[in-house]
């Protein structure tokens, strides 16, 4: 019996992200970096391209709104997951059903059992495969033959058409479930396409700072220190960029 949440896992890959510490330190760190930028945008503008500066603002807005609405599509998704899981339940239980039954109406028939019921057959463990093998008993039951000896055993025509429609609720569902993987998906990666733009121009506007205001000149400790300089991006995944506290030495015997 295929495990639920595990019979279709399909691989989709999506632009990765070119800086590995969370999105919302770049957002703040961002905002902090562009708006020191647009304060000195005098200074600047002799080492940016023209309209740098104005053009990247808009991206911290447009990758908090993407991150949001990539995170909705992933929570559709296991709604999803867990919508389909449930009529896998019932499709599973209907099979199981059919197989026990017709073990018991043609009982010592291996290859009837095998071909038609499917009985012993769980592998591949896919879910076309599970959703072809209940294709295969639900066309074994609607014979008129093996309906008919299915009844004497207590199955109904009532039962052929509930596993029927298990059949096609729960191919419905995988078909928009994958619809939803491939959006999420796409969500991913237009946020980290957008994200790692914005990543790039940060430090284009820190790197035209650093020339404009280098490390060790009169005064320029402050202005570097709006800019990030030193902090972003961080020197630890996850961090804020400010080097480890040393530890304190522990005197000699």
């Amino acid at each position: 019996v295929p495990k639920p949440s595990t019979i279709n896992q399909r691989l989709i890959m999506s632009d990765p992200l070119n800086f590995n510490f969370p999105l919302p330190l770049l957002l703040q760190d961002g905002d902090a970096i562009v708006s020191a930028a647009e304060a000195n945008a005098a200074a600047l503008t002799a080492r940016l391209p023209d309209g740098f500066i104005a053009a990247t603002r808009p991206l911290i807005k447009q990758v908090s709104d993407q991150d949001a609405a990539q995170k909705g599509l992933a929570g559709t998704t296991g709604t999803l997951t867990a919508e389909q899981d449930a009529k896998l339940v019932i499709l599973t239980t209907s099979t199981t059903n059919l197989r026990d039954t017709a073990k018991k109406v043609f009982k010592g028939n291996d290859v009837k059992l095998r071909d038609e019921f499917q009985v012993g057959i769980n592998k591949p463990t896919g879910l076309a495969a599970v959703l072809q093998r209940a294709r295969i008993q639900l066309a074994s039951a609607q014979k008129a033959d093996n309906a008919a000896a299915l009844q004497t055993k207590g199955w109904i025509a009532a039962d052929t058409a509930a596993l029927d429609a298990a059949i096609t609720a729960l191919d419905s569902t995988d078909d928009v479930q994958e619809d939803a993987k491939v959006d999420a998906t796409g969500g991913t990666g237009a946020r980290n396409r957008t994200a790692n733009d914005l990543y790039d121009r940060l430090l284009t506007i820190q790197n035209a700072a650093n020339l404009q205001w280098p490390a060790g000149s009169s005064g320029n400790a402050t202005l570097r220190a709006k800019f990030r300089l030193g902090l972003f991006p961080p020197t630890r995944p996850g961090g804020s960029g400010k080097p480890p506290t040393p530890p304190t030495p522990t005197p000699n015997p």
